[in-house]
């Protein structure tokens, strides 16, 4: 097992997000982590290990032997393992929690002698970008030290309010998830006419095409206007969209009292416990 002078960091979870972030460790920092999950290196019917990046770790409290650790797995999974463990109440090390349903709050009673930070990761090839809070009552040298390990990592957006922070959050990899599945409901109505399997698939790169390019100027300033046709067919469209931010709108609302449902359900626990 490696000790705390060398493991950098300890990643607890080995879902999807856990393996994005072992990789990218791994790929960005050349060294290897610890990690722990509840089902262990191979889930039930696998037959190769999730993360090869790093050493398994028998006992979840194994993970704090790392300098830094990543937490990957639901709140209340987190607060099951760590709300009464001396292990996790001598800490002294960085936590990177992505748990969505923790405040910094409940983190700090399972955690509090560590520099406690909230990250949201966005999931990208090659690096993880991330959203992070800064906590505002943290020393400016402890703080440098823990933006120095997620530095590795990707780009980082850095807010200091938490309920900003709860609400962008949202913006990045959930609510992409629900933009990329209207934009392919978009993509098949306008292909639903094409009978030809070669130009419903043309049809697809065209569509798709036309979303990168918009997206190549999008990022600083609005483009919409720069997108002309002859006759007025773009003006039209846009024209007719009718309700749909108040759609969109809607959505969004969903996904807040979901997350705002977690954070009250991890209270309520907190405080029956």
């Amino acid at each position: 097992m490696a000790s705390q002078s060398t493991a950098r960091l300890g990643l607890i979870g080995a879902g999807r997000l856990g393996q994005a972030i072992a990789r990218t460790w791994h790929a960005r920092t050349g060294e290897g982590l610890l990690v722990w999950s509840r089902s262990g290196p191979r889930p039930a019917n696998a037959a190769e290990v999730r993360i090869t990046e790093g050493a398994w770790a028998g006992k979840w409290a194994n993970i704090l032997e790392a300098r830094s650790i990543v937490i990957a797995i639901p709140g209340k999974a987190l607060l099951d393992l760590a709300e009464d463990s001396d292990e996790a109440k001598q800490f002294t090390g960085n936590v990177f929690s992505a748990a969505a349903s923790l405040s910094r709050e409940s983190l700090a009673r399972a955690f509090p002698q560590a520099t406690i930070v909230c990250i949201a990761p966005f999931l990208i090839t090659g690096s993880i970008p991330m959203l992070v809070l800064r906590p505002s009552d943290l020393p400016v040298a402890q703080w440098e030290k823990a933006k120095a390990e997620l530095d590795n990592f990707g780009d980082l957006d850095i807010v200091e309010d938490e309920a900003i922070f709860a609400d962008m959050s949202l913006l990045g990899a959930p609510w992409a998830v629900v933009v990329m599945a209207a934009l392919e409901a978009a993509a098949r109505a306008g292909i639903q006419r094409l009978r030809d399997e070669a130009a419903i698939g043309m049809g697809r790169r065209i569509f798709f095409r036309g979303l990168q390019a918009l997206l190549t100027n999008y990022v600083e300033q609005d483009s919409s206007g720069e997108i002309v046709t002859p006759g007025g067919i773009t003006e039209r469209g846009l024209k007719s969209l009718g309700d749909l931010t108040s759609l969109f709108e809607s959505v969004f609302d969903q996904m807040r009292a979901r997350a705002d449902e977690l954070r009250a359900e991890q209270i309520k626990s907190i405080l029956s416990a």
